[in-house]
Formats: structure tokens, sequence, C-alpha cells
């Protein structure tokens, strides 16, 4: 997730939070209000209703009847003592009642005490009415719901806006930080800002390029400088041996001895230009990409192992071999078929098998063999040598890797017995 979307969506989330509890804490202080004048009017009320009364005592029936917005009811003394112990200062309460004029059920609030007159003993019940009062506050709550809608939005609005346009420079620092390639060995220019952190984030990684370039250039240098410099003696060291055989003197173990010499050099010319070549793909020093033909240039290279697969007595079968085409090096694609094959062959016995198959985007090469003596997962790795074959140099399957590594391509080693199977996903 985008660090813009994630600090939006924190945010967002904070002000929903606080809207929803601003609501709350409005709705609640204005129904606590609404109450506690409802509640000072109803004793108020009472007062003013139990003064009257003391003034000019009336004649009080027994009945449960309305008198404008209060009813009064005789109690006995048992039922004035309960009322007394239960609701010292008196009872409130909300009640719905039907009203016939309305047709419908209002809310009302009610105040419930008892009194003492001419020593006789009342319970007197207050109403008023909440409907007006429920009607502002819900009209209320709309208002701040309706209200707080249109801040969040315009608030995700704004922070898209605002934010969008702050972290620019910073999308424009990584757009060209994924254009950028090593091997072209140019720098880069980023487009100035006036937020410091910008600034300091473009400088550094400026100074980082400059810094791997630099060391990327002098490797580069090194290992072409090496690799020619080491070339070079070995090649004067093969000529002399091949002079050395020529000499008519040499007896049976000179001759042996010397051979075995001229392998080692061989061996050592082989290990060098590999050495080179990994470091050539490390350093992604093969940029020409083209629409190779997969199917085509794996055949190809089968049929330069011809001699060496009938000389092992190896047999080689191709089946479903799909049409296949992918953008990338020919000389690579062409090394990596060509390891593979060899590896197969290396690693394979006499009278042995190697089937391909190219299905799915996916080449599949598997061949008879011992199953290796090793973790699976150091196939890949340099110098991983676990063969006595001397033309081994251990570095075959790196290479592989390397290129499938190059091209994001997926790279898988399974065994069943007695088949190994690389596969290599397109």
């Amino acid at each position: 997730m985008k660090l813009l979307n994630l600090t939006t969506r924190y945010f967002l989330t904070l002000i929903f939070i606080l809207l929803i509890v601003w609501c709350a804490v409005i709705y609640f202080s204005m129904r606590t209000t609404i109450y506690m004048e409802t509640d000072e009017y109803l004793s108020f009320r009472e007062n003013e209703i139990l003064l009257e009364l003391k003034e000019n005592p009336i004649a009080i029936d027994d009945h449960f009847q309305y008198n404008g917005d209060f009813k009064i009811k005789s109690l006995s003394e048992k039922e004035y003592t309960q009322f007394i112990h239960k609701h010292k200062n008196g009872e409130f309460k909300d009640v719905k009642e039907f009203i016939a004029s309305e047709g419908e059920e209002e809310s009302f609030r009610l105040r419930r005490s008892v009194f003492k007159l001419e020593n006789k003993y009342y319970q007197i019940t207050i109403l008023t009415t909440l409907t007006k009062s429920e009607d502002i506050l819900f009209t209320i709550l709309i208002d701040i719901f309706i209200f707080s809608i249109a801040f969040f939005t315009l608030v995700f609005v704004l922070n898209k806006l605002i934010l969008r346009h702050l972290w620019k420079p910073f999308y424009e620092t990584l757009a060209k930080i994924k254009q950028y390639k090593l091997d072209t060995e140019s720098n880069v220019n980023f487009e100035p800002s006036r937020i410091t952190e910008f600034k300091e984030l473009n400088e550094s990684i400026g100074a980082l390029i400059q810094n791997n370039l630099s060391v990327y250039q002098q490797q580069k240098h090194f290992i072409e400088n090496a690799s020619h410099e080491m070339q070079t003696p070995v090649g004067i060291i093969q000529s002399k041996l091949e002079l050395l055989m020529e000499e008519p003197n040499l007896n049976k173990e000179q001759a042996l001895l010397i051979d075995d010499i001229n392998e080692q050099i061989d061996r050592l010319s082989r290990l060098n230009k590999t050495l080179l070549l990994l470091s050539k793909i490390e350093n992604n020093q093969f940029p020409e990409n083209n629409l190779v033909d997969i199917t085509a240039l794996f055949v190809k290279c089968c049929d330069n192992f011809k001699e060496l697969l009938e000389f092992k007595n190896i047999t080689l079968q191709m089946i479903d071999l799909d049409k296949l085409s992918v953008n990338m090096n020919r000389d690579l694609a062409e090394i990596l078929f060509s390891n593979l094959i060899k590896n197969a062959i290396n690693h394979n016995h006499s009278n042995g098998s190697i089937l391909a198959t190219i299905k799915d985007r996916t080449l599949t090469l598997s061949n008879t063999g011992d199953p290796i003596s090793f973790d699976p997962q150091l196939l890949f790795e340099r110098f991983n040598k676990k063969s006595d074959n001397p033309q081994s140099n251990g570095l075959g399957l790196s290479i592989v890797k390397k290129i499938c590594t190059l091209y994001h391509y997926n790279i898988s080693y399974t065994y069943t017995s007695p088949e190994h199977t690389l596969s290599i996903l397109f």
C-alpha cells in the first residue's frame, strides 16, 4: 500500500472516530440538559400546585382523573409510608400515552410524589410532553450528521489533493530511480524541491548512485583487465606445453605429466571465461534484447550435443514442444540452454535418458541419475561441485540461475527417483 493512501486512511479514520464521539457527546449532553430542564419544571409545577392546595383546600376525589397537567390520588397511610421509603425525593419517569386527537402515542415525562393535607394522604402526578424536545433533538442530530458527512467528504478531498501535491517530488524521484540502470553509467538529475526532507533524500540518493557507479566502473574494468591478463599467460603456457610435447626425447611419464598440466591449464582457462561471464550477467552487460524463438533455439542447442550424447549412449527425447518466443538476449538464451543440456549429460549415467518438453511457457528437462547427496537449495550456488567429472567446474547451474534471475524467470528443481527435473517458467 502506498504511503499516501496509508496516511489518508489513518487520518480519515481518526476524523471519523472523532466525529462519532463528538455526535455522541452532543446528543447525550443535550438530552441531559433537556431532562434537567424538564425535571426542574415538574418540581416547580408541583410546588406551585401544593401551595395552591394549602391556601385553598378543595375536595379531592379518589379517582384517577387528570386536572389539566396533573392528577391527585388518595392514599392510605401505609401506601404513603411505603412511597416515602422508596422515593424520598419523589419519582421521575418516562412514559408513553395514546393521544386520541393525534391518533398516536406521544412521550411524556412525569413526576410522582406524595403529600399530606388535613390529615389525609395523597399522591400527585404531574405530566409534561417530551415530543417537542425529542423532535428538536432529532432535528439537531440530523443536522450534525449531515454536517459531519460534508466535513468528512471535504477533508477527504482536500487531504487527497494536498497530500498528492506534497508527495509529488517523492514519486518523481522514485520513478527516476526505477528507470535508472547502472550499466548506462550516467548520473540522475532530480527535480529541485522546496521540502527539506525530499531535498536531502535526492542528495543522498544522488551521492549513493555516484558511489555505486564509481565502484561498478572499477569492478568492470578490473574484471576485464584481470580476464585479459590471465588469458595471456595461460595461452603462453599452453603454447609452451605444446612445443614441449613435440620434443622427441620425452619418455612416457613426462608426456603424461605434461598432458595432465595441459588439461589443468585448459580447465583454468574455461574457469576464467565462466567467471567473466557470470560477472557480466550480474552487471547486466547483455542489454541487447530481441524476440527469441525459444523452441527453435533449444532444438539447435540439443543438436550441438548430438555427438556427446552418442558417445555416452544417452537418449534425448523431445516431446510437446509448443511454440514459445520471449524477449531476451539471444546469446544468454543459448548459454542458458547449453548449460542445462550439459548439466543433464554430465550428471547422467551410461544408457541413461533425457526428456525435454516445452508446454504452458515452461521448459522442463528431466534426466536420469543418482540422487544428490547435499541440500537441493545449494544446487545453484557457485562451486557447489559434487561430481567427479573433470569437465565440471560447479558453475553451470549458477550461470543458469543468474540468467533466470536477470529476466525474472522462475526456476525450480525436483527429484523423483530415478529422474532429476529442472523447470523454467518464462
